[in-house]
């Protein structure tokens, strides 16, 4: 293994809500530092003022400057593919904001990129990062909760119309890859897979029932997976005002539920006395997208990112491989595709 300590150089693509959270998060990391902004607004213009960066309006001019070893890529879901397939040819690593693109062809054409270029990848995943997150995934490991029988996630969130009448790109399947399924629910869909997947078959429902857009608003989904149990979804903008993601799981020797990534339930046959209330106060609340986008704090991206920096500087592998937010994507396609045809949809979906 070899180390580099250098500070590592950020490029941000896209000047989005997104792209200035990534930017607060590479603030507060010691070894890093944001070198270039791409974007052709005056809002990246503005970004790269803020924090003493290079403005560069061309996002492939910004994705593949020498300047810079990271390109984090937070343009609209839908134009992923390109700009990160020409960032990795240029030998850049990535981190790449969920999801990875909206359709499996774009998100395979990135990750054979990545395979080729021997560069470094990694889907921002927040909730994995979570401290109860970890305890329940290392629950489930450990066969506390005996075999899980069902395991649901509820995102029963709230948009205005507003919302999406902004920027003219959300709610739409070229650039947004569908509604509240892929844009709202993938993180907490990426949580249930994670904790009790993965995922053998999906039969849902989508609607769009309180918003003019193209795509859903609400969608619903029974899941049976690889362990013989079964999964509910539910993913919404449709509900006000709102409320906390969440993720439950049962088995026949415990209860576990997460509300955005932190413990509320922790009932195991085999807990120890204290450990109930020791995990319902593990970590502080890191906010929720329930009803505000911007009611979300950098912490969780702070750790990610500070993650693919020590992976740079010593040489190894970020702990989450960009392949692994392949996974809700095909999930949440498989539940447009089961919506569609009315027929249940076995996973991995047939090319």
């Amino acid at each position: 293994m070899t180390t580099d300590k250098r500070t590592v150089r950020f490029a941000i693509i896209g000047a989005g809500n997104i792209g200035h959270l990534h930017a607060e998060a590479i603030a507060r990391i010691p070894e890093a530092r944001l070198a270039v902004v791409g974007s052709a607004s005056d809002k990246g213009k503005l970004l790269a003022e803020r924090h003493d960066a290079r403005w560069i309006p061309d996002y492939y001019a910004a994705a593949t400057d020498p300047g810079v070893d990271v390109v984090c890529i937070c343009t609209p879901s839908g134009a992923h593919a390109e700009i990160a397939v020409a960032a990795a040819q240029a030998g850049k690593h990535l981190v790449l904001e969920k999801p990875l693109d909206v359709t499996l062809e774009r998100v395979d054409r990135i990750l054979d990129a990545v395979r080729s270029a021997g560069v470094k990848a990694t889907c921002i995943l927040p909730r994995r990062w979570m401290i109860g997150s970890r305890r329940a995934k290392e629950a489930v490991a450990a066969g506390r909760l005996g075999r899980i029988t069902l395991a649901d996630a509820r995102i029963n969130w709230y948009r205005t119309q507003e919302y999406y009448d902004a920027g003219g790109w959300r709610g739409t399947w070229q650039l947004d890859g569908g509604g509240a399924l892929m844009n709202q629910s993938l993180h907490t869909i990426d949580l249930l897979q994670w904790l009790a997947g993965p995922v053998h078959q999906v039969f849902g429902f989508t609607g769009t029932l309180a918003h003019r857009m193209e795509t859903e608003d609400t969608a619903a989904a029974v899941l049976t997976l690889d362990s013989g149990g079964f999964g509910l979804i539910q993913g919404a903008t449709s509900c006000w005002p709102g409320e906390p993601a969440a993720v439950t799981l049962h088995g026949d020797r415990g209860t576990i539920a997460l509300e955005e990534g932190r413990i509320v339930t922790w009932k195991l046959a085999d807990a120890k006395p204290g450990e109930e209330e020791a995990m319902l106060h593990l970590e502080s609340d890191q906010g929720s997208g329930a009803a505000d986008p911007l009611a979300i704090g950098y912490e969780l991206h702070r750790c990610q990112l500070a993650d693919m920096v020590e992976a740079i500087r010593n040489d190894c592998a970020p702990t989450f491989d960009a392949a692994e937010g392949r996974a809700a994507i095909e999930i949440i396609l498989g539940i447009y595709q089961s919506a569609k045809t009315g027929q249940p949809v076995r996973l991995p979906i047939a090319s």
